[in-house]
C-alpha cells in the first residue's frame, strides 16, 4: 500500500470507525500530510520497533515533539 493511500486510510478510520471531528486540528494536519506525500511513495513494512515509546527512545526527540503524555 503506498503511504497516501495508508494516510487516507487512517484518516477515514478516525473519522467514521472512532468518530473524529474532521474539523479538528489533528485532522487538518493529518490532511496536510497526505497532501504533501508523494504520489506512488512506499515506506516498506519492516518491523523495527515493538512500541512507539521504542521508536522514540531510538530516533532524536529532540527533532520530533510528541505531547501525547
Amino acid at each position: 500500500m503506498e503511504d497516501r493511500e495508508f494516510l487516507i486510510w487512517l484518516h477515514q478510520r478516525l473519522e467514521v470507525k472512532h468518530g473524529e471531528n474532521e474539523g479538528v486540528d489533528y485532522m487538518h494536519k493529518l490532511r496536510a500530510i497526505i497532501r504533501g506525500t508523494p504520489k506512488g511513495k512506499i515506506t516498506p513494512n519492516i518491523i523495527t520497533h515493538s512500541s512507539l515509546n521504542s521508536l522514540l527512545m531510538e530516533i532524536d526527540k529532540d527533532k520530533i515533539p510528541h505531547t501525547l503524555e
